[in-house]
């Protein structure tokens, strides 16, 4: 599939199975939102340059905060990527067992997050480009861990020979996705915020922001299972038999 192909592909599942992903994201992240919500201290205004003080004050206040934001949203996306691939051969379980599924693989995922956010940032610190590249080059590793079950290191590795010689169509996939999610997350949170704001002032943009997150988020794992699964077809002539086959291999429960 081309990259437009690939995103009216990941539009139709996550039309399709709206009510399960949304039930994966709010079950990981309302719990979260709560916690945050009521014990997080308003974060510091942080000027665009900012000084070293501003920066350190910043991270010493949100920084717990934001890793474990970045933890549960791997999760959430491991769940949703496993939604989307058993859509993919016909099986539509309830929330609970790709949810189960991807909190199977806790570990594996936040090794696989850690080294490739570690990477990715060492990349932008160096130059642009270089982040850029290895985001793009493991991008398929949550999918591959989700999908075949290997070790964090196999999956970075995985990813990187899969995605070799499509980079460009990867990159496509991951901006054109991620475009619609900021777009359509500025969209409903114009339209909820405002409304929520009336009854709740402050607080129900906080509520109106987590809303957005449990709404619009799903759609980028479901674009990276789309693009994984893409990615198989296109090198190893990949079946729905033989996905079926990994996917009961690396069932939460095996």
């Amino acid at each position: 599939m081309g990259v437009g192909e690939i995103i009216t592909a990941s539009l139709t599942v996550y039309a399709r199975r709206w009510r399960t992903l949304f039930a994966v994201a709010g079950v990981l992240i309302l719990p979260y939102a709560v916690l945050y919500l009521a014990l997080a201290e308003p974060p510091p205004a942080i000027p665009l340059d900012p000084t070293n003080d501003e920066a350190r004050e910043f991270l010493s206040t949100m920084g717990p905060w934001l890793l474990i934001r970045l933890f549960i949203l791997t999760i959430m996306l491991a769940a949703v990527i496993r939604t989307t691939m058993e859509t993919y051969v016909g099986i539509e379980s309830p929330w609970r067992q790709p949810a189960a599924a991807a909190i199977s693989r806790m570990v594996a995922l936040t090794v696989v997050a850690v080294l490739f956010w570690s990477a990715a940032v060492l990349g932008f610190t160096l130059f642009v480009l270089p982040g850029v590249f290895l985001i793009v080059c493991f991008s398929a590793s949550v999918p591959v861990v989700m999908a075949e079950g290997v070790d964090p290191i196999a999956a970075l590795g995985r990813s990187w020979r899969m995605t070799s010689g499509r980079r460009w169509h990867v990159l496509g996939v991951l901006l054109l996705s991620s475009a619609l999610v900021v777009i359509g997350s500025l969209v409903v949170y114009l339209v909820v915020g405002p409304v929520l704001y009336r009854f709740w002032g402050s607080f129900g943009l906080s509520v109106a922001s987590e809303l957005v997150w449990i709404a619009l988020q799903p759609f980028l794992g479901v674009a990276l299972a789309v693009m994984y699964l893409d990615l198989r077809v296109r090198k190893e002539d990949l079946d729905t038999e033989w996905l079926s086959l990994q996917l009961s291999a690396t069932s939460f429960d095996q």
